[in-house]
């Protein structure tokens, strides 16, 4: 039973020899053809146009409560009126205050939302003094009222409240600020020493 093999085997390599060898052609199994794929296309929360002119930044200096103060105004402004690109203005690209700012703010363009803010009272506030370099610690107390969130219709006529931001009763928070060349200050990070969540707390700061 072992011959057959070579046997052919030995056919296949006279008729080769003699100028008959055959052709094998192997006829591939039936595919089926996938339909082409369309691309959809992802059409991006754009923005609503501002209600009101942006605050006026005083972020340069080394004078904190006018520092701070101005970032958290133009910061509340931004929850007013969600505008993902502005926070360059006071927020550092890449640093954890930047991530928050811009996931929340893009959470409220994605609803059509928008939040009624009411300011913080800093109780307290503290930072270096003298020669400093390009980052500082600033660290302050803050408290402020309950916030409320407003969604916009689609014609954009009218609104109803969705929900609300709890009020920040006195909490302590340490600011690592970074001077850009422009020479103002912007969040890098915002934590509460007293919290172990290891999140950024600018939007509780907000």
């Amino acid at each position: 039973m072992r011959a057959l093999p070579l046997l052919a085997a030995g056919v296949a390599a006279l008729a080769a020899l003699t100028g008959c060898a055959t052709t094998t052609v192997t006829t591939p199994a039936s595919t089926a053809v996938a339909a082409p794929v369309k691309a959809v296309a992802v059409a991006a929360a754009t923005p609503a146009p501002p209600t009101s002119k942006a605050p006026a930044l005083a972020t340069t200096g080394t004078t904190w409560p006018t520092v701070v103060g101005s970032l958290i105004t133009y910061g509340q402004w931004l929850l007013a009126n969600p505008n993902p690109t502005l926070t360059g203005n006071i927020t550092v690209p890449g640093c954890a205050a930047d991530n928050a700012l811009q996931a929340e703010l893009r959470s409220y363009v994605a609803q059509r939302a928008y939040v009624q803010p009411a300011a913080p009272e800093l109780t307290s506030i503290s930072g270096p003094t003298g020669t400093i370099g390009g980052q500082v610690q600033v660290d302050i107390e803050a408290v402020r009222g309950s916030e409320t969130v407003y969604q916009r219709t689609r014609a954009g006529s009218t609104t109803h409240v969705v929900s609300g931001r709890a009020g920040l009763t006195p909490t302590g928070f340490s600011l690592t600020l970074i001077r850009g060349t422009d020479s103002h200050w912007r969040f890098c990070t915002v934590t509460v020493p007293a919290d172990s969540a290891d999140t950024d707390a600018l939007t509780t700061l907000l």
